[in-house]
């Protein structure tokens, strides 16, 4: 069932990214790429990867982004049945996720959007969630050195419930607040909030981040992330937490 989902959130992406344009393009893109292994009385795995590319082309703005992460650590399993316990290293997280947008300028500093995103996570509530909304932005700061920007609109979410099986259709209130502030010439921080409420759930995501330029291209991210669901299933927490030291790669 997720599957037909991700087609048809990746036909709604491809719908919205086909205006016509006159302006010539200018394209960005980076890579964020984070690896830790410890050993020893513990052992764990862990790795996280994004990309992230935008188009601005005249009033266009179009941008895509996906994310992985995966962690392995040392846990307590009877693997032969025998009834004893034995260390074993197993998958203690898993997840990916996909996001596309394409946003039309109304004014210097207004415009519309349309969004779209997909997550998939092995170990949480939700196996899967794909959302689809239209919202109004208002570019109240956007410089070098300063950005706030925020959206608002109505929207549509699928999601699975890992548990029972069940897809869950709801409609959807949609907010973003995105914020950047340039320290110093080569320290910038960020945080984006993203909230997406409706009837059967409200879920909220907050990445904050400090990233510290090396060179013109390469830079240093120290990252950690919130994420919180209002409505889980027993045994599982509301609020999950990921602290992330990356590497980024950006062209521009």
């Amino acid at each position: 069932m997720h599957y037909r989902s991700t087609s048809f959130l990746l036909v709604l992406a491809s719908a919205v990214s086909l205006p016509a344009m006159a302006a010539d393009p200018h394209w960005t893109g980076s890579g964020e790429l984070g690896f830790s292994a410890a050993s020893g009385n513990t052992k764990s795995q862990n790795i996280n990867a994004q990309l992230k590319g935008g188009l601005d082309q005249g009033r266009w703005h179009h941008a895509a982004n996906a994310l992985w992460m995966r962690n392995r650590g040392q846990v307590l399993l009877d693997t032969d049945g025998d009834g004893v316990a034995e260390q074993a290293m197993e998958d203690t997280a898993n997840r990916f996720g996909l996001g596309f947008s394409s946003a039309y300028d109304l004014t210097p500093r207004s415009y519309l959007i349309g969004t779209l995103r997909y997550d998939h996570d092995d170990f949480a509530s939700y196996l899967w969630r794909g959302t689809a909304a239209v919202s109004y932005g208002y570019r109240w700061r956007d410089d070098d050195r300063f950005r706030l920007v925020t959206e608002i609109g109505p929207g549509f979410r699928r999601s699975h419930d890992a548990s029972s099986g069940a897809v869950e259709n709801e409609a959807i209130g949609r907010g973003l607040a995105d914020f950047s502030w340039k320290l110093t010439d080569n320290t910038r921080l960020m945080d984006t909030l993203l909230v997406e409420s409706g009837r059967l759930n409200t879920y909220v995501q907050n990445d904050l981040g400090l990233q510290v330029a090396m060179s013109e291209r390469l830079a240093l991210k120290f990252g950690y992330q919130v994420r919180y669901n209002s409505d889980v299933d027993p045994g599982f927490k509301k609020t999950d937490t990921v602290t992330m030291l990356n590497l980024v790669y950006s062209v521009e």
